[in-house]
């Protein structure tokens, strides 16, 4: 079966090869269907003359080039299930976690990484893990927006609309986790989309260098990063030419976006996160603003990596501490 789909794809890519180049391609098909081949010259040999001249060629590579695109006609299939708890009541209000997978990953990846399924049961809430275009999210111009070819920030919102739209949804309490790629999507959808977002919980992801504005209304934060992570750094670095910040420069600015400069007891302050570092290895510092409604958490995973899975416990405690914030 494996074999059957990849040679199916292979021919179909060379026909579309094909038709760009200007060459043509022959492949058996039902006398009674079109082939895939007359499909397209159907679709772009406008003056139906049997020939692609260059600009119906180039026709067909921007509608190939849309079809990779978030938005628009030709939308790229995406893997961006809704799930709801077993029990649940459309009379009742639910909190939504939207959780984003790292570079190269997907939504199954990202879910096996912080599995929520049995927290969804347990906490009753919704959640969506999305597949990003080319296994990837547009984030900041270091991770990874370097063709700045798919609108991820507006197709994330419109996804957290339709959430709403199909299920009830408190609007008060909406959030934003991700790894690597998708911490930095998290940081991303918090700066354009702060009236929509409450709080979110990035691991090994930080943002811009430089952000080109303030965020209009605060976000709470919990930023997880290993001090160890040869990836996304600890003490910050660059990806392709763009600089990414530091892990503390970088929560030293929603700090002061959020005016969060009020220093609060953290109950248990250290904690065993990591599965590979022995001992509770992560630190915790916490900010709050003046009413303690906005909070910024940072938590430390001394000698920890980029990828570090959180151990149950470390994962129910974001768990809570994502659905106790509120705007």
């Amino acid at each position: 079966m494996i074999f059957f789909y990849t040679i199916r794809f292979f021919c179909f890519s060379f026909l579309i090869a094909f038709l760009v180049s200007g060459g043509v391609c022959l492949l058996a098909q039902d006398e009674n269907k079109p082939s895939r081949r007359e499909r397209l010259m159907q679709r772009f040999d406008k003056d139906k003359d049997g020939k692609l001249d260059e600009s119906e060629r180039e026709a067909i590579r921007k509608s190939l080039s849309r079809s990779r695109q978030s938005g628009g006609s030709g939308v790229a299939k995406r893997d961006d299930k809704i799930h709801i708890p077993k029990d649940y009541d459309p009379k009742k209000k639910y909190p939504f976690i939207l959780t984003l997978h790292g570079y190269t990953s997907n939504g199954r990846g990202q879910l096996g990484f912080f599995p929520l399924a049995d927290l969804a049961e347990k906490y009753d809430f919704i959640y969506c893990a999305p597949d990003g275009i080319d296994k990837s999210w547009n984030a900041t111009d270091a991770c990874c927006d370097r063709r700045e070819k798919v609108d991820d920030s507006k197709y994330l919102r419109s996804l957290i609309l339709k959430a709403m739209k199909e299920y009830n949804i408190d609007k008060k309490r909406v959030f934003v986790t991700g790894l690597s790629n998708g911490g930095f999507m998290s940081y991303r959808m918090a700066h354009d989309h702060s009236d929509l977002i409450t709080a979110i919980v990035p691991f090994a992801g930080v943002g811009f260098d430089q952000w080109p504005s303030n965020p209009k209304t605060p976000v709470s934060v919990l930023h997880v990063h290993g001090t160890k992570d040869k990836t996304i750094k600890w003490a910050g670095g660059g990806i392709g030419g763009a600089k990414y910040p530091s892990a503390e420069d970088n929560f030293a600015k929603w700090k002061k976006f959020n005016a969060c400069e009020k220093e609060a007891k953290v109950e248990k302050a250290a904690i065993d996160l990591d599965r590979k570092v022995p001992g509770s290895e992560t630190k915790i510092v916490r900010f709050e603003s003046n009413d303690g409604k906005v909070v910024m958490e940072l938590w430390e995973v001394v000698e920890g990596g980029h990828v570090t899975p959180p151990r149950s416990a470390a994962r129910e405690r974001i768990i809570e501490w994502m659905l106790a914030r509120t705007k």
